[in-house]
Order: C-alpha cells, then structure tokens, then sequence
C-alpha cells in the first residue's frame, strides 16, 4: 500500500467542497464578472463547508482565451458571451487534499467545443477502463490520447493524463510518459483529460477514483453531461 492509499475518507470529505464550490459557480457566475470573481464564489462555498477545519484551495482560473493556455491564477479578466471558463479545483480539508475539474460555458458552445467536450469525455472513459491495481502508469495516457486523435483532436492535449493525490494534491506516480510505477490497490488518483485550441478556448474534465484490484470507483460523483454547465451568458 503506498503512501497515498488509505486517503480515500478524506479525500470524499474534501470533494463536498469541490461540489458546492462548482455549484456556486453554476448558480452565480455571469457574462462581466471577473475571474477574481469567480475566485470569490469558490472562496467563500469552500469556507462554508469546511467551517472552522483547517483548509485551504489552489486551482486554476481560466477564461476565455486564457482557458486555451490550460493553467493559471485569477486576473482581472471579465467573461464575456461564449466564453469557456476551466476552474481546476484542489481543496485541502484537514491532512488531505481533493482535485478535479470542470468547464464552464457563458453562452451556448459551438459545434467544435460540442466535439471536445464528447472527446475528453471518452477519453476519461477510456482511462477509467484501463486503471486497476497494478497498472504501469505511463500505460494509462495513450489510451486517452487515442480516444482523442480518432475524434479529430490529435496533439491538443499536451499535459499528463493524471496522477495520484491524497497527503498531497499532485503525486506520483502520475499518468504521463516515463513514469513507470505501478498504482497501487487503495490509492486515490485522478484522470483529468483535456483539449486546448490555443489562443481560443480549452475543455478539462477531472475527477478522483478510489484505484481497486478490478477497477476505479468515481469518488467525486459530479455530473459531466455538458448541458448542465452552460451557465448562460447575460449579466
């Protein structure tokens, strides 16, 4: 069993502050509301549930174009209609951390981000069939990237295709290219497939699974179905 196995009670507890942050976001974020906005919304659904428990968030907070380039803090920067805003989420609620992923939708998404968003889709799936215990790490993402490039999507997902977390919210291994170790039975990890059209607009979905001899359980339970994150597009 290694170091992240045996997390997955706390890591259930932290994902309640991941979905009442993501369902604040559906509910209040708009079309002239900043990123530090939406900063704002998580801060205060995290606050809430955790209380008086020691806790804390890091995450990505991108929108628009800025969604293209995959990462990065909250600016200034205020939606606009059509939009994608990716909020990446990790939340620590006392010892151990949460991570997942939605994409949000200011406005209805075009026929292209409709075939991203179904591709990243399968490309989880595909992931969430192939990781058990004892599977090689590195082995995990080619699978993902192929649901991908059959979808027209090639080389638009330049980042790993998950890793690990628990004491930490990023740890090894990881589900990328040269990292050879194998996920143990009890560990918890996520896959967080993405595609980014640079420049324009980027889809990232991530959840967190308890890692079982036969398969993953999904611990966030989330929905993924991309309706339900076209938030709308007026003030």
């Amino acid at each position: 069993m290694t170091v992240a196995a045996s997390c997955a009670g706390g890591v259930r507890r932290a994902l309640e502050a991941n979905r009442a942050a993501y369902d604040a976001i559906r509910l209040g974020l708009r079309v002239g509301m900043t990123e530090l906005d939406a900063h704002a919304i998580v801060q205060a659904a995290v606050d809430r549930v955790c209380d008086d428990e020691s806790h804390e968030f890091i995450g990505d907070f991108v929108g628009g174009a800025r969604s293209g380039a995959i990462e990065g803090p909250p600016t200034d920067y205020a939606f606009r209609p059509g939009d994608l805003f990716i909020l990446d989420l990790s939340v620590r609620r006392g010892d151990v951390w949460s991570d997942t992923c939605r994409t949000f939708f200011l406005g209805r998404p075009t026929q292209r981000q409709r075939d991203a968003y179904a591709a990243v889709l399968a490309a989880m799936e595909a992931g969430e069939r192939c990781v058990r215990a004892g599977v090689v790490a590195s082995s995990v993402r080619p699978r993902m990237l192929a649901e991908l490039d059959a979808r027209g999507f090639a080389g638009m997902m330049p980042h790993h295709g998950g890793h690990l977390v628990g004491p930490e919210p990023y740890m090894k291994p990881a589900f990328e290219d040269g990292c050879d170790g194998p996920v143990g039975e009890g560990d918890v990890c996520t896959l967080e497939p993405g595609t980014y059209a640079a420049g324009e607009w980027g889809i990232r979905v991530e959840n967190d699974y308890l890692v079982g001899a036969d398969g993953l359980e999904d611990l966030f339970g989330y929905p993924r179905d991309l309706e339900f994150f076209v938030i709308g597009g007026k003030p």
